[in-house]
């Protein structure tokens, strides 16, 4: 069965519980290994040479890839979320070449709090070496120049933060393949605000019974390291490689969801970006939110709070 419905990003903007919440409607089939990251083959690439081998990126084979969809039987709806098909430069194209009649969800995020979530995220998985948020910020040009590298990152230039706010030129990838029918734009703030509003319009964009309601169970609880050392080995590149050579990936996402974070984790309040660091973040970016909204006619300016700073 080929899947027929990708959500293709933003990363930390709601596309786990999307996925779930998709997945107990009865006519749709989610694949269980959420993101298996298929078509984005310049992250695979890239990944291999900066390690001079293959570490990550497993499903590289089509047989492979389909082999997650094939317990989706007569679904309606079969689908995947790889959160940086969105950011990869040859996904969009790749996917239409898989099956034109897709149907695209795209999750956008304030950029600035956007990227001071994706910086903490990558922190605790130990993708990210700078604990500073400003100081990972201002490493960018030299990691582009191989000067500085996280030695545990999947690839590279997941780590060019810049480059991952480059909303207007992410999103228009997808447009100029994909038919505006088969795009659905979801804003972050409002899925997170009105769940059941936005999940019901995704319903209805899928071509689905939209009168379903899921169970709305909490995903992605702020959580923080309360074992570092246990942590970072836990996600060192040895301990993950024997783990995925030994058991299914679908057993390591479970002990990963259930054992890992339960034990070496504790929820913990979201850390609040200081608010003047926010305001130059947001002056940086308000070209690329101008751009954007244009680009899908949804004024994120407004929704964001861009169209009150100060030029």
């Amino acid at each position: 069965m080929k899947p027929n419905l990708f959500i293709v990003g933003q990363p930390k903007s709601g596309t786990t519980a999307l996925h779930q919440f998709l997945g107990q409607h009865p006519e749709i089939y989610m694949s269980s290994i959420k993101e298996p990251h298929f078509f984005c083959s310049d992250f695979h690439l890239e990944s291999d040479r900066a390690y001079g081998k293959q570490r990550f990126f497993d499903f590289r084979s089509e047989s492979a890839y389909l082999q997650l969809f094939a317990k989706a039987d007569d679904a309606k709806v079969v689908g995947e979320s790889s959160t940086n098909y969105l950011y990869s430069q040859v996904a969009a194209q790749k996917i239409h070449n898989f099956n034109p009649e897709a149907k695209i969800i795209i999750i956008l995020r304030e950029p600035a709090k956007y990227l001071y979530s994706l910086h903490s995220h990558y922190v605790k998985f130990t993708e990210e070496n700078e604990p500073d948020f400003l100081t990972a910020l201002s490493l960018e040009e030299e990691r582009k120049e191989e000067k500085i590298a996280s030695p545990r990152v999947t690839s590279p230039s997941y780590l060019y933060y810049s480059q991952r706010v480059q909303y207007h030129q992410q999103v228009k990838r997808y447009c100029d393949r994909f038919g505006s029918e088969q795009i659905k734009i979801v804003v972050f703030e409002e899925f997170k605000s009105e769940n059941e509003r936005v999940y019901r319009e995704i319903l209805e964009f899928l071509g689905v019974d939209s009168s379903f309601t899921p169970k709305y169970d909490a995903v992605n609880v702020n959580k923080e390291v309360k074992f570092e050392a246990i942590n970072n080995l836990v996600n060192s590149p040895l301990a993950k490689n024997i783990s995925k050579n030994l058991l299914s990936q679908e057993f390591n996402e479970f002990v990963r969801d259930n054992i890992v974070e339960k034990f070496l984790w504790h929820q913990a309040p979201k850390a609040t970006m200081p608010e003047d660091l926010k305001i130059q973040l947001m002056q940086q970016y308000q070209h690329q939110v101008k751009q954007i909204s244009e680009l899908v006619g949804i004024d994120l300016s407004a929704k964001w709070g861009y169209d009150n700073l100060a030029v």
